[in-house]
């Protein structure tokens, strides 16, 4: 549906599993936030930032999903 209606570039504000696997093979740049309740761990520790981006991200490059530049963010949805 959003390659449908044009849409190039989205937005998640946590790395949900589901939503990131829809977007594999799409071609839609994704940019994934880092949620609020993991800034301050992200921020201290580069070996939790680490694991959360092998988790997290890494696993859904190989899946070819387009994921941009991760993005802290303090905002929620």
């Amino acid at each position: 549906m959003l390659v449908d209606n044009g849409i190039q570039k989205v937005k998640l504000f946590d790395a949900d599993y589901g939503a990131l696997r829809a977007l594999s093979k799409s071609g839609i740049e994704v940019m994934v936030g880092i949620p609020n309740d993991l800034l301050a761990t992200m921020a201290t520790s580069s070996k939790a930032a680490e694991k959360w981006v092998s988790k997290n991200v890494s696993t859904h490059l190989s899946n070819s999903v387009n994921i941009s530049p991760l993005q802290v963010s303090n905002v929620s949805p």
